[in-house]
């Protein structure tokens, strides 16, 4: 499991951080053992052309 990417979302003021792992559950249990709160985490289908 590693970051891949992040990006700023300028309008917002926002960090969005793109995450490579084997599941949902292996991201969300990351954050809980470094004691932080996501606002959000979203699983997606990476698609390349």
């Amino acid at each position: 499991m590693k970051m891949d990417r992040a990006y700023i979302d300028q309008e917002k003021g926002q960090a969005m951080c793109c995450w490579t792992a084997p599941d949902k559950q292996s991201i969300e249990k990351l954050f809980e053992k470094a004691q932080v709160k996501p606002e959000s985490i979203k699983q997606v289908i990476v698609y390349s052309g």
